[in-house]
Formats: C-alpha cells, sequence, structure tokens
C-alpha cells in the first residue's frame, strides 16, 4: 500500500460482493449477486456516560463503551430470481418465487474490490442478517433497485480470532 499522503489512496470503489446464504444451518456457496450500485459498512456503539455531581453543574468524567456492532448496507439493480426472494423474503423452485416463505436471511458477505483508482480490498463479513430495506418496483421510470441492511453479528464459534470478519488488501494485476 502506497505511504499516507498519497494520491493513489484516493479511492473510487467498484467490485463484486457475493452472499453465501445458510438454509438450515448449512452454507450454499458464495453467489455473484449482481450489479450493487453501493456498499458500506457502519460501526456502531453506544456508551454510557458518567457525570460528577459534585458541583453546581454536572460535569462529564467518564464514558465507557456498553455495546459496538457493524451494519453492513447494499443496493441490488440485477432482479434474478435469486436477487427477488432476497428482497422479498422468499424462496424459489424453478421459476416461481414463494413470498414470505424465509423471513430470516443469514449468511456470509464477501466484498472483492476491482476499482481502478485506489487500493482493492477484500471485505469478508462471517455472519450476517440480511433483510429488504425498502419497497421492490415492479413499475418505475428510473432503474430498479433494492436496498438491504445487515446485522453483522459474531461467528466466534467458526473464527475465534476475528470473529465479525476481516478486510484485507488485495492487489489487482
Amino acid at each position: 500500500m502506497a505511504n499516507a499522503h498519497s494520491t493513489d489512496l484516493y479511492y473510487l470503489g467498484k467490485g463484486i460482493l457475493s452472499f453465501n446464504r445458510l438454509v438450515s444451518g448449512v452454507p450454499e456457496g458464495y453467489r455473484d449477486l449482481g450489479n450493487c450500485t453501493s456498499f458500506t459498512i457502519t460501526p456502531a456503539i453506544e456508551k454510557l456516560e458518567h457525570f460528577s455531581s459534585r458541583e453546581g453543574i454536572k460535569k462529564k468524567d467518564k464514558t465507557v463503551i456498553t455495546q459496538a456492532g457493524l451494519t453492513a448496507k447494499f443496493t441490488l439493480d440485477e432482479y434474478d430470481r435469486d436477487n427477488l426472494a432476497l428482497a422479498l423474503l422468499g424462496t424459489h423452485s424453478g421459476g416461481v418465487i414463494n413470498l414470505l416463505a424465509d423471513a430470516t436471511i443469514e449468511g456470509a458477505l464477501r466484498f472483492v474490490g476491482a476499482n481502478d483508482v485506489g487500493p482493492n480490498f477484500q471485505v469478508d463479513l462471517w455472519k450476517v442478517a440480511i433483510q429488504p430495506t425498502a419497497e421492490v418496483p415492479f413499475i418505475n421510470d428510473d432503474w430498479g433497485a433494492v436496498p438491504f441492511e445487515g446485522e453483522v453479528q459474531s461467528d466466534i464459534d467458526n473464527h475465534p480470532s476475528q470473529e465479525y470478519g476481516i478486510i484485507t488488501e488485495i492487489n489487482m494485476s
């Protein structure tokens, strides 16, 4: 990786997002989710603040983190039956999607960077419970897209030293 303060570190992210869905606890294998127009990871923390009551104005004298987690968000714009089944909490058999047949969607997310500008990374999130976060547009004047959000969960049994996931810099040649 280039040194800090280098224009080589400016970033225009592109890449491929895949999902390894768990069905009855068994991974199906990574499946390319198609064109993904955005993929983000957001850390979330909750803090507990303590204030001294020894004077007329309370003063904060300690803050501790009581909870930490990660949220992954992504948007898909390819309407294949697997993506529609994810978006509508369904399953599919042949060309038929059974709506609301699987309210629990869990698996691993993998992003493999393929951008031309900036460093490339592979992001592996071991265990993510995902859900659609908006309607699935079937009539619209713009490209259809379906946003998802996922709570990254601990997978300490299978990954004791990196229980949520890892980010690895990869070289594109």
